[in-house]
């Protein structure tokens, strides 16, 4: 996946920098000659469809074809670029959002997998194994996603109230669609395997670190044992957990010592080592600034049952 040094010397946009940054998504028609040319990315993800025409797309430093049909995700931080084809009556949908919008989907594993080795393994694997990174809709699955497509926007114009319910129900219903048609693609592909094995790495890497906080735990490490560069499970896990692996290894920990604060009288100093932090001062450093007291203010607090 493309490393920080590229990141650094091209536009990263936030879902701030849209013309409705107070929402949490965005939502355009628009035509290539009219869009973004240049290498760019995003913070957040983005899905596109292909409503008619031609275009051109690039990842990877590499070239492909677009035409309608095609629906594709751009994972945050992947720098990419969507060029006209030289038609002019192409016109593409672009839904830009904020992965805390449908936090609850992406973060179930059960209920987003299919969307999930669509979005985020399939561009990952463009990468090194020239996996293509659009899906193509034909027949009722195409005329069902317009039809989505079409609501969303009306919905999005027309800004009545409870529109954002409307507009992530029918997001999640779209997601849903596409990635089950994706399986059925992918099942019966040379892919197959490649995506299950994955998968199944990426879910019980995430195990293992809940299992195991409280150890020595590095992404190298961990990445290492499960078969992954680091690099990729780096990517993977920040989009799925919406933290990095120390953010989200430093949470477990201070759940754990908040736990046994609150009901234990062990010495600071033991709860410190025992929740896997292996110096005190950083230990009562980095409760404070997670929590916004020291760990004796907080147990102190609850003492007095004051845990309101």
């Amino acid at each position: 996946m493309t490393d920080k040094s590229n990141l650094k010397d091209i536009p990263v946009f936030r879902i701030e920098d849209n013309p409705d940054g107070h929402l949490m998504f965005y939502v355009k028609k628009y035509r290539p000659e009219n869009g973004t040319h240049y290498l760019h990315a995003h913070k957040c993800i983005q899905i596109n469809y292909v409503y008619s025409g031609k275009a051109v797309h690039i990842i990877h430093n590499k070239k492909y074809d677009l035409v309608k049909g095609d629906i594709f995700v751009i994972p945050p931080n992947v720098p990419h670029q969507i060029q006209p084809a030289g038609v002019s009556d192409t016109e593409i949908v672009e839904f830009e959002f904020d992965p805390k919008f449908i936090n609850e989907f992406l973060n179930d594993l059960k209920k987003g997998e299919s969307f999930w080795d669509f979005a985020y393994i399939e561009p990952f694997l463009v990468e090194e194994h020239s996996v293509r990174p659009r899906f193509n809709l034909v027949g009722k699955i195409q005329c069902e996603t317009e039809n989505i497509f079409n609501e969303i926007l009306r919905e999005y114009e027309n800004r009545e109230p409870g529109f954002d319910l409307i507009i992530r129900s029918l997001l999640l219903k779209l997601l849903v669609m596409v990635g089950r048609e994706f399986t059925k693609k992918i099942s019966n592909s040379k892919s197959a395997k490649l995506f299950e094995r994955h998968n199944d790495a990426i879910k019980r890497a995430i195990r293992y670190i809940e299992e195991h906080y409280t150890q020595d735990l590095n992404i190298d490490a961990v990445a290492k044992k499960f078969h992954l560069s680091p690099s990729f499970f780096g990517y993977l896990f920040k989009n799925l957990t919406s933290k990095t692996f120390k953010e989200y290894l430093t949470g477990l920990r201070i759940a754990k010592a908040s736990e046994m604060l609150k009901h234990t009288d062990d010495l600071v100093i033991n709860i410190c080592y025992e929740s896997g932090f292996n110096n005190v001062n950083h230990f009562n450093r980095t409760f404070k600034q997670i929590i916004g007291m020291t760990p004796g203010q907080y147990r102190k607090r609850f003492m007095n049952g004051n845990s309101q």
